[in-house]
């Protein structure tokens, strides 16, 4: 049955029930419809209600619902998710919440308003929202973000692969002293979006990996952030080595990614000696421009536990590779994959 078939039933029970599907096959159509079809743009009330109770008992297939029901509920108003509740005694499941968790990745036609409705319910019905993940939101922008400003427990949030986020929503996240993960990946942030963020002290971990518009005047704006322990930086093409200067205020990493910025060089990695926690570092994609002087930047960390780099294309002689472990590299290069490195501490300290 198609979705405008099961929007089409009555809203009486014994209707679903005297179907020639299973309940399971109609939640399992309705799943399978939601993110490929507009038809709920124009679902009523008595539609959802009709919808909500086939997909509700389907037991067998109900730990895979919750999103269907919140996507159901993002086109409803306030005042229909009243109406459906005061009929449908399984409309009380229409929160796609779980366990404090609202996952809504992965729904193109979700809108800001369709997000206002879904945490204004969840507000009402007294539901704490401490995680939310929105990636591949195609619809959702900075104005979006005006709705996460009262969500005070908010520890994570993902918004990536929204292309509709460039910073300037970050102004209503500055209240949200919980937030403690937040994954931009494949944002287009621009540099004066990432001023928003320099208000998030408590910030643990930040992704920015593909924000191709982040260059290093960028980067000056995280250097409030002294409590990030991990910093994804990975294909930000435009950054250069004055960038990672912005990142020696970083005292608390353990983790950097600055895998395909293929524009740092030895300088930039003189930045990174004050980082005496870092315990990982990917420089994949770099080596072109790192020679043994960027290799005795290295050695100077003294918790680097696992260090990636490119085997292919590097400006490193064998001397440099002696200083981080030469026989272990020569090993891994002998067999796949050729074009990796693995450094681990222990192989360090055995120099």
């Amino acid at each position: 049955m198609s979705l405008s078939g099961l929007l089409s039933l009555q809203l009486d029970p014994l209707t679903i029930q005297a179907t020639a599907q299973p309940e399971s096959v109609l939640a399992s159509s309705l799943l399978s419809s939601l993110n490929s079809q507009s038809t709920l743009s124009k679902t009523t009330p008595k539609q959802a209600t009709t919808a909500i109770e086939a997909i509700s008992k389907s037991r067998d297939i109900f730990g895979d619902t919750r999103g269907a029901l919140g996507h159901i509920a993002s086109f409803l108003s306030i005042q229909e998710i009243g109406i459906v509740r005061s009929v449908c005694k399984a409309s009380s499941k229409l929160s796609p919440v779980k366990d404090g968790f609202l996952d809504l990745s992965g729904l193109p036609n979700l809108s800001n308003d369709a997000l206002k409705t879904i945490l204004h319910e969840a507000r009402a019905s007294g539901t704490a929202i401490t995680s939310i993940n929105l990636s591949n939101c195609k619809n959702i922008t900075d104005a979006g973000l005006a709705h996460l400003s009262e969500l005070t427990l908010l520890s994570s949030l993902d918004l990536s692969g929204c292309p509709g986020i460039r910073g300037v929503g970050f102004a209503y996240l500055s209240k949200l002293t919980s937030l403690r993960s937040l994954n931009l990946s494949g944002c287009r942030i621009t540099d004066a979006g990432l001023a928003y963020l320099s208000e998030l002290k408590f910030l643990r971990s930040l992704n920015l990996s593909n924000c191709t518009d982040i260059t290093d005047a960028g980067l000056a704006h995280l250097s409030k952030l002294t409590s990030l322990r991990s910093l994804n930086l990975s294909g930000c093409i435009r950054i250069r080595d004055a960038g990672l200067a912005h990142l020696s205020e970083l005292k608390s990493l353990r983790s950097l990614n600055l895998r395909g910025c293929f524009k740092i060089a030895d300088a930039g990695l003189a930045h990174l000696i004050t980082l005496t926690f870092l315990r990982y570092l990917d420089l994949r994609g770099c080596s072109s421009n790192i020679s043994d002087a960027g290799v005795a930047h290295l050695l100077t960390l003294p918790s680097l536990y696992l260090l990636n780099l490119n085997w292919l294309n590097t400006n490193i002689t064998d001397a440099g590779f002696e200083h981080l472990g030469l026989k272990f590299a020569l090993e891994c290069a002998r067999g796949p994959p050729s074009y990796l490195r693995c450094i681990t501490k222990p192989v360090l300290e055995s120099v």
